[in-house]
């Protein structure tokens, strides 16, 4: 009688007992796109309440302005978070040819892998991705691969899921929602997280500061959504410990090399009357009113490319071969001299600018040639440059509008020169 008293205690006991509480709603990521050195701050907030995040980097921009240093990569790790990637300089991977977005996504794994990452989870820049590019994420060993704006969000796509599923469906297209920018508010962030019934919610972010950029969350808001998180007991959890799976060997892509200029009298490319030369860019920088037409007003062939610069402040604004691994853009060897050209007319004042591609990929500012004063008729421009830098990889160049007014360019030169002092432009 005795026995039965104690086992029915203990029956009573394990029913009265409640289990643990599980947290409602989905799982939360917090991926971060870029490696911009403004991202520490939201490293220093993601530790105030023991939370990792997948931070997917460029690698070509490591070490450079405004991007992560090795060391702050390295402190991510070190704290838990997840370093992921993000290719070496963030191109349109639909844009250009398969072999050099091949190179794109293997080459920044392969690098993130030699400094001491376990690297399995990949964002596609400017959530630009086909079946081809999918296939390339997937043959250069990443287990996932995070697209955006798939996800319903406060300002975006109404008619979409709440949720992504876990495992996702497509972990090649591993939904999002939209990416946050300056007009998402905290009540927004809340919302998406309270309106899924669960699965997974991997939210984009870019730049964390006060508005320094379109793409920016105010760390406040970044702050208070974290304690809320951490107050309603949701789970946040990195990209690869909801994706899971082993770290794949790493794939190496062939190297590219070109030894001339692609398409330097920019005939090939789009048909539409607006559209820019294949192997070509339109860069700038300044706070300047700008716009880029094709033009069939050409020196030579059917086109050339105008830029008109209608209000200026400072920078530049050209055109110049894609910076890219070695498609576009020509090989370059360090400690020689290389001799630029463009033929142009302008009515504002110009000037070369250069850019080199180092080691690990990425590029950056070299140097820029002297003043050339404005043309009414087709003048050639040709500068030698100094010997290229030690470390760099190859070369990129244009010819800048440095003022108010209208440049229009085509058929541009690039030659081995050898060592020796610049010319003038002429």
């Amino acid at each position: 009688m005795k026995l039965l008293l104690v086992v029915a205690l203990v029956v009573s006991a394990l029913v009265v007992v409640p289990a643990a509480a599980q947290p409602a709603g989905p799982v939360v990521s917090i991926t971060i796109d870029d490696g911009t050195a403004d991202q520490m701050a939201g490293a220093s907030i993601l530790a105030k309440y023991g939370m990792h995040a997948t931070f997917y980097i460029i690698s070509g921009a490591i070490d450079t302005p405004g991007y992560l240093t090795r060391a702050q990569v390295e402190s991510l790790k070190a704290a838990g978070h997840e370093i992921g990637g993000h290719t070496v300089s963030h191109p349109d991977l639909t844009a250009i040819p398969l072999d050099e977005a091949r190179r794109q996504i293997c080459a920044d794994r392969v690098t993130l892998s030699y400094w001491g990452y376990q690297v399995t989870s990949f964002a596609y820049p400017f959530t630009a991705l086909n079946p081809d590019v999918q296939r390339i994420a997937r043959d250069c060993g990443y287990n996932s691969a995070r697209t955006l704006g798939d996800i319903r969000s406060p300002h975006d796509c109404p008619d979409c899921v709440l949720a992504e599923t876990i495992p996702p469906a497509d972990p090649f297209n591993v939904r999002a929602p939209d990416r946050i920018n300056t007009s998402w508010t905290l009540d927004d962030l809340k919302s998406v997280v309270t309106n899924a019934p669960g699965g997974w919610i991997p939210f984009v972010l870019h730049q964390i500061c006060d508005g320094c950029a379109e793409l920016s969350l105010s760390p406040a808001i970044l702050d208070q959504f974290l304690a809320w998180l951490r107050d309603r007991g949701t789970q946040v959890r990195t990209v690869q410990e909801v994706v899971g799976g082993a770290a794949k060997p790493v794939v190496a892509a062939a190297p590219g090399y070109r030894d001339d200029l692609a398409n330097p009298g920019l005939e090939n490319g789009p048909d539409n009357a607006d559209g820019l030369p294949l192997c070509w860019s339109n860069t700038g920088w300044g706070k300047n009113k700008v716009t880029r037409t094709r033009t069939n007003d050409a020196h030579s062939g059917r086109w050339a490319q105008r830029l008109d610069v209608i209000s200026y402040r400072d920078g530049d604004t050209k055109i110049l071969p894609s910076q890219d691994l070695g498609t576009c853009a020509p090989s370059a060897t360090p400690g020689r001299a290389y001799r630029v050209s463009a033929w142009f007319k302008s009515t504002g004042f110009t000037q070369f600018a250069l850019y080199r591609r180092l080691p690990m990929g990425g590029w950056a500012y070299w140097t820029a040639g002297p003043t050339i004063s404005p043309s009414e008729t087709w003048q050639k421009a040709s500068w030698m440059t100094p010997p290229l830098p030690r470390g760099s990889t190859g070369m990129s160049f244009g010819l800048a509008l440095i003022s108010v007014g209208s440049l229009t360019t085509d058929d541009y030169g690039w030659t081995l020169a050898g060592p020796g002092p610049r010319a003038k432009a002429s």
